[in-house]
């Protein structure tokens, strides 16, 4: 069946564009102003779509244009904008079920492919090797099995379940969800192969990494979980890879460094839209490393152990500390290109990528996927004197202490999240807030995971977000007041603050 569809699929390359997700989101509030009949405004957002597609065509009738917007391009996008954007935006009225047939089908879709996959696989060769699954189609499968649950779950479980899922793609995709049998057999290689002692991350290829494209997403999967992961890594790792390009080679013409050029500008602008759209809910919902965090703080919750709750002073810095730590391996990446041959520069031995070598990621998700023989080898000594080895277990230690101690005062130290925070005033979504019925209460205070008092204590701004916010939903989830708190995407309502749900749990 899947099969029969790629024809298809190819001509409908720019649904898979980016900034369709932002045409069409930027016209979400002016189409629902305008037009009242759902029939209406499902011709306009077509018109919207239409148009969108047609200027792409043209577009992408210049061989240059046409391979940078390929460049562009994830299947992540459709699923983005034709089941999760309607599954936000649509009301939960007695239509929205035919409007759940879409993330069923893409359910069937996503179990026919992995059919279709084993089918291939010669008979003498026939066994067990995980999800055999297009990227295309895993999306659509993740997204519609979190779509269809919904409406079955309240906030908090649902929650729950979106950062079950994303943790299972994110840590386990390296490995559970390849693409056929070869490119499994191919991982299982690189696997043996692979010598952990030396610091690059050269010796994984990501399920997403496919035709010149790289995904990265505003969080932290990190690249050395089993075999990479699902996507490309956390974006710290994508600006690493822009500082270290060689651009008097672009300048001078050199078509591998114009090609390299071409894929990271492609993913840095793919990471930034999505930024745009989303702010900062990727590490509220998102995020592997803060989910597995969180188990951690759940582990303390359970055996009844008190949190810190930290003040402004410790606050300010972790961000500090986090802002430093960043700014030190960035000026180390800069200056691998120009490594001597012993690999060090100006004295000072530098790893491929200086900030993996410190980020507690690179240690704990090997540990989580593969277990703790995956623990990789810690940096000699002679890594920028020491710098890497003693710095990797220290800043280890204060991510399981972060968690253990203070809920989420490891985002605040957190350079992956600094940057989609930007996005949290000017982005698409927002946290807005009606003073007039609020009592003051402080619940949303007490229940915020990153102690934001904001919230409660304005009272002459209806939008009440924040640098720090992660837009988990947990004040509007627990809030008293009906309508108080609402989380906004793009001018449209997509939840508000009930007294029955807050209390239901």
């Amino acid at each position: 069946m899947t099969s029969q569809l790629e024809p298809l699929l190819d001509f409908l390359t720019p649904l898979t564009s980016p900034f369709l997700a932002v045409v069409v989101i930027l016209s979400v509030r002016p189409v629902l102003e305008r037009f009242s009949s759902a029939l209406s405004r499902a011709f306009a957002f077509g018109g919207v779509v239409g148009s969108f597609f047609l200027c792409y065509k043209l577009l992408a009738l210049n061989e240059a244009v046409a391979h940078w917007l390929s460049a562009l391009n994830t299947p992540l996008v459709t699923v983005l904008v034709f089941v999760v954007l309607p599954a936000m935006y649509l009301p939960r009225n007695r239509y929205y079920k035919y409007f759940l047939l879409l993330p069923a089908v893409l359910l069937v879709l996503g179990i026919a492919d992995i059919f279709r996959s084993y089918a291939q696989i010669p008979q003498e060769h026939r066994g067990f090797y995980w999800f055999l699954i297009r990227p295309a189609y895993l999306m659509g499968m993740v997204a519609g099995v979190i779509v269809l649950v919904q409406p079955f779950l309240s906030m908090k479980w649902f929650r729950r379940a979106v950062r079950l899922s994303l943790l299972l793609v994110l840590l386990y995709g390296g490995f559970a969800f390849r693409t056929s049998y070869v490119d499994y057999q191919q991982m299982l290689e690189r696997r043996t192969e692979a010598d952990a002692a030396v610091m690059t991350i050269t010796d994984t290829v990501p399920s997403v990494n496919t035709e010149g494209r790289m995904l990265y997403l505003p969080s932290a999967p990190c690249r050395f979980s089993a075999d990479g992961g699902y996507v490309q890594g956390c974006n710290i790792e994508l600006f690493q890879r822009v500082l270290q390009l060689d651009f008097s080679g672009a300048i001078s013409g050199d078509p591998n460094t114009l090609n390299t050029l071409s894929v990271l500008s492609a993913a840095a602008l793919l990471f930034l839209l999505i930024s745009f759209l989303f702010a900062r809910i990727a590490c509220g919902w998102l995020c592997p490393l803060s989910t597995l965090g969180d188990i951690v703080g759940w582990a303390r919750k359970k055996l009844g152990l008190p949190y810190y709750k930290p003040s402004k002073t410790v606050k300010v810095s972790a961000f500090a500390g986090g802002l430093s730590i960043a700014g030190l391996t960035f000026l180390m990446a800069k200056a691998v290109p120009h490594l001597d041959k012993d690999g060090a520069f100006l004295g000072c031995k530098i790893p491929s990528f200086p900030f993996c070598k410190v980020c507690p990621a690179q240690q704990v998700c090997p540990v989580a996927s593969g277990g703790i023989d995956d623990y990789p080898p810690l940096p000699g000594t002679e890594w920028a004197f020491g710098f890497f080895r003693y710095g990797s277990l220290l800043i280890l230690a204060f991510f399981l202490l972060a968690f253990i101690a203070a809920r989420r005062l490891w985002c605040r130290f957190c350079p992956m999240g600094m940057i989609s925070g930007v996005f949290n005033r000017g982005g698409m979504v927002r946290l807005k807030k009606n003073p007039l019925k609020c009592n003051s209460c402080g619940v949303c205070e007490e229940v915020c995971p990153m102690d934001i008092s904001l919230v409660r204590k304005t009272m002459d701004d209806r939008n009440v977000s924040s640098y720090d916010c992660l837009l988990c939903g947990k004040c509007v989830e627990k809030c008293p007041r009906d309508g108080c708190l609402t989380i906004e995407h793009a001018g449209v309502d997509v939840c508000s603050s009930r007294f029955r749900s807050s209390n239901s749990d």
